[in-house]
């Protein structure tokens, strides 16, 4: 009944219309008026014939804007940092469609100019969402993995260490379009949000990306400094037992640019774990877990791009991270069966050095969009895992597992416009990953052992794509081939693998404007998950409650994806509702068991066949000039076709968030943001519904230069987890309060030490791209 209304409720909200009114809309290009080449984020205001201004805009990253009136209008104003303010009077306007503004450089300008704006939170495109990480209040301050816990689309799970996309944690986590050998988890807590410049939330992805990730892909675009001149920013916060800092910039002397970034940040942790088992024969078992944590983080970037001449660039970068924590875990056992009530304790640390090495060449040729671009990245990761386990006060054993991770991504671009309407890429790309893993364990009732599983993988990918326009239809229509082989060896216990598999993955998009308001889109695309080292590995860190076994004996999961979506943009309510449908074929799947000393065993098996069905919706309304409302919601459902290992069969989960955003006066703002997780069903367990209110307010002083933000998370203290986990072995209940997302607060400072404000390179900055390393 729960999931029947969650979905009506839905369907209901992205239904809704705008109220008709008599609007007009005016649509225009900004460009500099001798070069004609367009100028990004222009302000544009709009004025009556009393001088009041009625309304405003900018332009977007490609120089054009929109705005839809139903006021009369007298002129309009637009102006740019180094450029003379413009005036256009209405009565000059023929083509209200077709407007175009130019602007003059000021006498006194430099070449260039500063090109700044903060961009709208989020931004849909034919194939993602692109979510602009720092406009929200919500997100100041955090790391990515606390700025990914405001985005309602990803659901993150703390107490597993994993991300999920639309109900599935199939999902492929990139930054800056690369792969990691880091857990999710790990990866995103060494973030700061302050160095990300956007996420993207790709659930159709193109034949331009790896196919491996079956819900889709996110990719966390860090920033990437370019002004011109010297520009410097400092960050800092503090908070419930954690810290951080860092500066950022670069010096830009027009044929060369460097980028920097040094960060360090620390915080301890003393998160609480409850849990009440029940096994099939009778006995039961109660665990109470304090988890004290205690971690530091340093990392520092330092990058050259070399500006070699209007059509050459070449752009080299290293990153460097230290992460050090620590965990002192004294479990209390109770309510046990035929044995006396006793201590367990873990004293453990965790290591992770991780370098990474990128370096760029980009080819433009004198037609906008034609290019050709190698891209080479290197990922070196160490993790060194040291855990010592006792009894009360009698030790059980000492284990160390340590690993060395390499990965090389290799991939080379061709982009060719054949037309203003036509566009065609093509590339290829290749993946290697060498993984070496070592266990050595001593007991106090056994010789030490020391065993070793070696894993390699590598990938070949070819794509094809080409895009076009025809009539008010816009195409994306690719092809992908990949190869995919891996081989492991494993001296624990003698099974060795070496997998091959190969396959076609197209990929379709189809986006209709029936006007400038209104658009549909339909995608398809085809996925995999191959097995891989996670799958793989039988030397996984767990805990004294469960571990991981590797199952060397997984077939590769497939699944064929459509999404349908719809947009309605007003002039104060904007609207989206997307839904798709996904069948999954040998679908990888966790499944818990248990040993004779009642430890839960995770490993991975293939399960079967999934059919996999969702609807989102977005909602944004401006009550008035100083307040935007938010609504946004979600409901996924599998059915899972039956089979002797699940519990459930009928898996389902939602979400809700409400946003309110308000202008208090031209420096202050404020954020009141509440989430509701209804209960979540899972294959072998079901986490209850859950409650959770965040406050926040920014102020922003010294002409705009300092920036204040201070959070409150999780204000009613009520944001705990409970999950209920039922095997053919045990049934479980846990409680969770993990201190980073229950009641605290956080308080963070930008300031711009240094900010060039007169240029800025007209040259188009380079995104990122989004395949196998970078799109």
């Amino acid at each position: 009944m729960i999931r029947t209304v969650t979905f009506i409720v839905l369907s209901i909200l992205g239904s809704l219309i705008t109220t008709a009114q008599e609007i007009k809309t005016y649509k225009g290009t900004v460009q500099d008026a001798n070069t004609q080449v367009v100028i990004p984020f222009a302000a544009i205001s709009v004025y009556n014939d009393k001088d009041e201004l009625i309304d405003g805009s900018s332009a977007d990253d490609n120089g054009q804007f929109q705005l839809k009136l139903s006021k009369s209008l007298a002129y309009f104003e637009v102006s740019f940092i180094g450029y003379k303010t413009y005036i256009k009077p209405i009565s000059e306007i023929r083509d209200a469609q077709n407007i175009l503004i130019e602007l003059t450089v000021t006498v006194n300008a430099l070449d260039e100019v500063v090109i700044e704006n903060n961009r709208a939170t989020t931004q849909l495109k034919i194939d993602r969402k692109v979510i602009n990480i720092g406009t929200d209040i919500q997100q100041s301050g955090t790391t990515a993995l606390e700025a990914f816990d405001q985005i309602v689309d990803i659901q993150t799970d703390l107490g597993t260490g994993s991300l999920s996309l639309r109900g599935s944690d199939n999902v492929r986590l990139l930054i800056n379009g690369k792969p990691s050998s880091l857990g999710a988890v790990e990866l995103l807590e060494q973030i700061p949000s302050s160095n990300i410049k956007s996420v993207e939330i790709i659930t159709s992805p193109s034949a331009k990306y790896q196919a491996d990730g079956i819900s889709g892909i996110i990719n966390v675009i860090l920033k990437r400094n370019l002004n011109t001149g010297l520009n410097i920013n400092l960050n800092g916060s503090t908070g419930t037992k954690r810290y951080g800092y860092d500066v950022n910039g670069n010096y830009n002397l027009s044929f060369m640019n460097v980028r920097f970034n040094a960060s360090q940040s620390g915080r301890e942790m003393d998160s609480k774990q409850t849990i009440n088992r029940t096994f099939m024969n009778g006995e039961t078992q109660g665990i109470f877990t304090p988890y004290d944590f205690n971690g530091l983080i340093r990392q520092g970037a330092i990058g050259l791009d070399f500006f070699i001449n209007e059509h050459n660039e070449f752009s080299i970068a290293y990153n460097h991270t230290d992460d050090y924590h620590s965990f002192y875990n004294r479990s209390q056992y109770f309510n046990l069966t035929d044995r006396e009530d006793f201590t367990y304790t873990r004293n453990s640390e965790h290591t992770h050095v991780t370098s990474v090495l990128n370096t760029n060449y980009r080819r433009e040729f004198s037609k906008t969009g034609h290019f050709l671009e190698l891209d080479y990245n290197l990922n070196n990761n160490k993790n060194d895992y040291p855990a010592s386990d006792f009894e009360d006060t009698i030790f059980l054993f000492n284990q160390l597992i340590t690993e060395d991770n390499r990965i090389h991504t290799l991939s080379l671009d061709y982009s060719l416009p054949i037309s203003k309407k036509v566009l065609i890429e093509t590339g290829v790309s290749w993946n290697k990953s060498n993984s070496k893993n070592n266990q050595y364990f001593r007991s106090n009732q056994a010789d030490a052992t020391n065993n070793t599983f070696v894993y390699k993988e590598e990938l070949i990918g070819f794509y094809g794509l080409t895009k076009f326009n025809a009539y008010k239809f816009d195409w994306q229509i690719g092809l992908r081939y990949e190869a995919f082989s891996s081989e492991s060896e494993n001296t624990l216990n003698s099974l060795n693998t070496d997998l091959n598999f190969s396959n076609l993955f197209p990929s379709i998009h189809l986006s209709y404007k029936f006007n400038e308001d209104i658009t549909f889109g339909i995608g398809y695309s085809k996925r995999v998950s191959s097995p891989n080292l996670h799958h793989i590995n039988p030397f996984q860190l767990g805990n004294p409650f469960f571990r991981f076994d590797g199952n060397p004996n997984l077939k590769p999961e497939y699944s064929d994806n459509i999404e349908l979506n719809y947009q309605n943009n007003g002039e104060k309510l904007n609207w989206s509702i997307a839904s798709f449908y996904r069948h999954r074929k040998d679908v990888i799947l966790w499944v818990n068991d248990i040993e004779d000393d009642n430890v839960q065993v995770i490993s991975f098996q293939n399960i079967g066949i999934n059919h996999s069905l969702g609807i989102e919706t977005t909602v944004s309304y401006k009550i008035a000039k100083f307040w935007d409302a938010f609504f946004t919601g979600n409901y996924y459902y599998t059915k899972v076709n039956e089979n002797n290992l699940n519990t459930w069969n009928d898996l389902y989960s939602s979400n809700l968030q409400i946003k309110n955003t308000l202008k208090i006066s031209k420096k202050i703002s404020t954020d009141i943001t509440y989430r509701y997780t209804p209960k979540r069903q899972n294959a072998f367990n079901f986490i209850e519904p859950r409650n959770r209110v965040d406050w926040g307010i920014r102020a922003k002083l010294l002409k705009n230069k300092l920036t204040v933000n201070l959070r409150v998370i999780d204000v009613l203290d009520d944001n705990l987890m409970k999950r209920n986990t039922r095997t053919a072995e045990f049934n479980q209940r846990t409680v969770w309060k993990f201190q980073s997302q229950t009641l605290g607060f956080l308080f963070s400072v930008n300031y711009s030490l240094f900010k060039n404000k007169n240029k800025q390179r007209k040259r188009k900055e380079r995104e990122y791209r989004h395949n196998d390393s970078n799109n």
